[in-house]
């Protein structure tokens, strides 16, 4: 399978075409290192579909009779340059929440590079998933108290 990334399917410059992201030698030795740190998520499961590579899988509140939450974490053909983009599948949320992406997806952080938020580098789905954890319990606490707890976007 080639993948066109998205310059090229937007008419840019670019019109790099490939295999995709984990077919190619430093892919694939970095898929093994993404599933290595999946281990510490055993509820999620690695879902290839074709051009589409993906984990799913719950998160259950730590909070008192807080929510469990479907959660599907989907890698871009341009891995590990873009982030992963993770989607709360159910339960539906509140569209006026804050820190809240269309089509439920989490915002996670507020910047890429070091220190930052999503780094290329270090970033993995295990990171992206403890983020969603931690954006969970803001949203829960956001929900009992009507105050997102931690700083604003």
């Amino acid at each position: 399978m080639l993948y066109i990334d998205e310059d090229a399917r937007q008419g840019g410059q670019s019109g790099y075409v490939g295999p995709e992201w984990w077919a190619t030698a430093y892919g694939s030795w970095r898929l093994a290192a993404e599933i290595e740190a999946m281990q510490r998520f055993p509820q999620f499961r690695l879902r290839p579909g074709g051009e589409v590579l993906a984990w799913e899988g719950s998160l259950v509140s730590a909070l008192d009779s807080g929510g469990s939450y479907r959660i599907r974490l989907t890698y871009p053909s341009r891995y590990p340059d873009e982030p992963p983009q993770v989607v709360i599948v159910a339960p539906e949320l509140d569209p006026e929440t804050p820190h809240l992406l269309h089509l439920n997806r989490p915002c996670l952080f507020l910047h890429w590079g070091p220190g930052n938020g999503y780094d290329p580098a270090r970033s993995t789905a295990a990171t992206m998933i403890a983020w969603t954890a931690l954006w969970i319990h803001a949203y829960e606490t956001w929900q009992r108290t009507g105050d997102w707890p931690g700083p604003g976007a």
